[in-house]
């Protein structure tokens, strides 16, 4: 279902092949229309141009069916979008394995994908991309094409081009339309070959939307936590959540806030680095000769005042971030833990004194990220019975959520785009007490969301379902339906 008075952010859409195919490069410069989609026997463009009946009647004599013209939230973005889907340069590796890999990058790219897969199966070879954190088939090609592309790829990476039984990891750089892209490589041996998997890492540029905490779907109160506990001098900040719940793209959002005084000497321990950050000495760990607790000893001689650690992996890690934190450091990091309690917990078990942490760790951060509706496509009705009993709406009869339909414009997902979900707790003096005591995960929980009535992950869902940013099916997806919390 698609509006035709629509006005479309070009950032949250995508074109699609058989839309790009109807209009050549050439026209759709000329015109200054780029195709998204067909639907209904219809072709849908965005231009700049408004109520240009004599631009309506050239595209629809080029395409030979209804066009329907469409309107950009930005103007200026009409063109860029134009380049990005038609490249006004012809690539020297066209009809080559790295050519097929500039391509699929690309449209990865456009996707807004995270990780791009290359899959063999029993006779062909599968590309998938992930988009919004769930997994979607781009093309399929033949195995011996897919053999050509992994090998190319591995010898770009700097990996052993004639090892196929053993796990290999490197990363590669390549340009795609103009842009230099940054991917982690690794591969894997399956029955039916060698899998590969690209992480695209991504750059400042691509991240600028989310560049800032207030960006991220904190809530006021949410906000006000972490900004506060910024400002300290020393402690541990920890974030936790499951891989590619936007731990990293929190982390950066707060060095970005940290670093734009210019008073501050900030340091961060990374495997890889994901995000150059110009003002930000960021170190790479090389794991055949630095690794993580080496590397943290060493940034202490150079006088940090802020330290980010990729991830705490280890008890001896754990326990240097912590005592950094005593010696006048702001330590962020990450620790895998199912919920925000439970970062306390895996703490301690990796061995931590009690007094270390009651003295170091300032807040703890939980989070998972949900997909937001595609505003084109998206309804407002009743929750169904499972969505009553699950949030709690038994007795809340006007209330409307989002359900989503799916339309061209977001590939019929009904999706387009993500923000996160967070609970936090302070570590005050009350949690402390309850730390020093060894109080079980139950008491802390009773303390931080019952009796000062923070959010959990699931309530921070429901306020962002009664604002219509996100869905029940996405709270559920990420909260773990069956949760107490």
């Amino acid at each position: 279902m698609l509006s035709e008075k629509a006005v479309i952010d070009l950032s949250r859409v995508v074109a699609t092949r058989e839309a790009l195919k109807m209009i050549p490069a050439a026209q759709s410069r000329r015109l200054g229309v780029l195709p998204l989609a067909v639907s209904d026997e219809k072709l849908y463009v965005v231009t700049t141009e408004e109520d240009d009946y004599l631009l309506l009647s050239q595209i629809e004599n080029l395409v030979g069916i209804p066009v329907v013209i469409l309107h950009a939230k930005s103007p200026e973005s009409v063109s860029n979008y134009i380049k990005k889907y038609y490249p006004e340069y012809a690539s020297e590796l066209t009809g080559t394995p790295l050519g097929l890999l500039e391509e699929v990058v690309l449209r990865a790219m456009l996707y807004r994908s995270s990780d791009i897969h290359f899959d063999p199966d029993n006779e062909t070879g599968i590309i998938r991309f992930r988009v919004d954190g769930l997994m979607q088939i781009d093309q399929t090609i033949s195995i011996d094409s897919m053999s050509e592309l992994i090998s190319a790829v591995k010898v770009s990476s700097g990996l052993n081009i004639a090892e196929h039984r053993i796990p290999q990891d490197g990363q590669i750089s390549l340009w795609a339309a103009g842009t230099e892209v940054s991917m982690r490589v690794a591969t894997i041996p399956t029955i039916y070959g060698e899998k590969m998997t690209l992480r695209i890492l991504t750059t400042e540029n691509t991240l600028a939307e989310l560049a800032e905490l207030n960006m991220l779907g904190m809530n006021d109160e949410h906000l006000k936590i972490f900004l506060e506990t910024l400002n300290n001098a020393n402690g541990v900040i920890l974030l936790s959540g499951p891989t590619g719940s936007g731990k990293t793209t929190t982390l950066y959002a707060a060095l970005r806030h940290l670093k734009r005084p210019g008073t501050l000497h900030i340091l961060s321990i990374e495997d890889p680095v994901e995000i150059p950050l110009n003002g930000i000495n960021q170190v790479r760990i090389d794991s055949d000769r630095v690794d993580f607790n080496r590397a943290l000893r060493s940034t202490l001689r150079h006088d940090p005042d802020v330290i980010m650690i990729g991830e705490i992996r280890d008890a001896e890690t754990a326990d240097i971030a912590i005592k950094s934190s005593l010696t006048g450091h702001l330590v962020l990091s990450t620790l895998h833990a199912n919920d925000s309690v439970g970062v306390v917990t895996r703490l301690l078990n990796l061995g931590v004194a009690t007094e270390l942490v009651n003295s170091a760790l300032r807040l703890v951060i939980a989070q998972r990220l949900v997909r937001t509706p595609c505003q084109h496509c998206v309804s407002y009705e009743p929750p169904d019975d499972v969505d009553r009993e699950f949030f709690g709406w038994t007795d809340d009869n006007d209330i409307r959520v989002p359900k989503v339909a799916g339309c061209p414009l977001c590939n019929n997902s009904g999706y387009a785009g993500r923000l996160g979900l967070y609970e936090m707790i302070k570590v005050d003096r009350p949690i402390r007490e309850l730390i020093r005591h060894n109080a079980n995960e139950d008491a802390i929980s009773n303390y931080v969301f019952n009796e000062c009535n923070l959010p959990t992950l699931k309530i921070d869902g429901i306020r962002k379902i009664k604002k219509g940013l996100t869905t029940p099916e996405e709270v559920r997806r990420v909260t773990f339906l069956g949760s107490e919390k």
